[in-house]
């Protein structure tokens, strides 16, 4: 659809629909008065306008308005263009549960270690932030850590993740969902992962909409497969664009922050079993999964950790400099991982049209050759 950036210019069109529209000037009267009647009207006949002795006046006119139009700025709608490049995706999963805003641990690991951590990771990194208590919010990739700093420090309000869809009874229970939380995150690595790939591909957006949605509706039957506690079947996971799924976790780390205190998996409080959603880490290539206990050693995490000898888990020993310390050691082996390709900036860009009016340039050049041919005369 054609839109103006400048619609006001054709106000300008006023002066040449008057110009166009003033009266001729008249003959004098007293010249008129010695001409016969019937040689005044032969006269009128032969010095009325002819549309080939007018056609330098159109082209003119035609130039104006298309100069007129130029001034106003026509573009055909907005594009959206992404910047691809080669970059580490970092997701910290942060827990805000009340066992850890009541100790203070929320606020300490923030104060002391994360702030810090985000400020020294090299800008080029692409980061996000992921909260879960008894749901999961955020998960959206940036190179802003400034604005991400700002995220991690403000007030703990978590925007409930919608699970109405699925279950109405159990998303009123309250207690630390790991599981949801390693499913949100999940869900934000494969959606970046689709979008990049979209990206690559130039998709325009009716296409970008429907594998979006594509990819929507297949989470959440992944979701819904795995609260089925009794649910041994493997979900043949299928994302968008991806044909090998190996390839997901190229470049793409994870940080869970937690205190440590795990539900047992297959326990009615725990909504998603988060050992099952580990195992699609796995399939999926992820080889820098960290895990940082805050209070407790997750034992439950010990069979995933025998069969990643990239995984880590760390425990605080409860001293500031211990902290620090794991964080620092996350981020020197972060140094050394591979890169994968990431969207980095997207710019939206107007579509001109100047191009389509180059060929008016000729316009003026024509009118005044049309009006000095010999052969186009005032009176034939």
């Amino acid at each position: 659809m054609l839109h103006f950036q400048y619609p006001i210019a054709f106000l300008l069109l006023l002066p040449l629909i008057l110009l166009k529209w003033l009266p001729r000037r008249q003959v004098p009267p007293h010249l008129s008065l010695g001409i016969p009647p019937q040689v005044r009207i032969q006269a009128r006949e032969v010095a009325r306008p002819r549309r080939i002795k007018n056609l330098p006046s159109y082209c003119l006119y035609a130039f104006l308005f298309i100069l007129i139009v130029l001034m106003a700025e026509p573009f055909l709608g907005k594009k959206e263009t992404y910047e691809v490049k080669e970059t580490r995706s970092i997701l910290i999963l942060l827990d805000t549960s009340a066992s850890m805003t009541q100790t203070r641990l929320l606020e300490m690991v923030v104060r002391d270690a994360l702030v810090d951590f985000i400020y020294k990771r090299p800008k080029e990194d692409r980061m996000a932030l992921v909260r879960f208590d008894s749901d999961a919010s955020g998960g959206i990739f940036t190179r802003n850590h400034a604005g991400l700093i700002m995220e991690v420090t403000r007030p703990s309000v978590i925007q409930e993740f919608n699970l109405d869809s699925l279950d109405q009874t159990t998303s009123k229970e309250k207690g630390t969902q790991i599981g949801l939380g390693l499913f949100k995150a999940l869900a934000s690595f494969l959606e970046d992962e689709v979008e990049t790939r979209m990206a690559v591909q130039q998709f325009d957006p009716v296409e970008q909409d429907k594998i979006y949605q594509e990819l929507q509706n297949d989470l959440q039957r992944f979701l819904w497969h795995w609260r089925q506690k009794n649910n041994e079947e493997i979900y043949p996971l299928k994302i968008p664009l991806v044909s090998r799924l190996e390839e997901v976790g190229l470049g793409k780390a994870l940080i869970v922050v937690t205190d440590g205190q795990l539900l047992d998996p297959t326990s009615p409080a725990e909504r998603v079993d988060y050992l099952k959603i580990l195992d699609y880490y796995e399939r999926l290539g992820f080889h820098h999964v960290y895990f940082v206990s805050l209070k407790n050693r997750p034992y439950q995490l010990d069979a995933h950790l025998d069969k990643n000898p990239s995984w880590k888990a760390y425990t605080w020993d409860s001293t500031a400099t211990g902290l620090q310390d794991m964080f620092q050691k996350i981020a020197k082996d972060m140094d050394g991982m591979e890169q994968g390709k990431g969207v980095v900036a997207t710019r939206i860009k107007e579509q001109p049209l100047f191009h389509v009016f180059l060929p008016s340039l000729l316009l003026p050049g024509l009118a005044v050759g049309l009006r000095f041919q010999k052969r186009f005369k005032h009176f034939p």
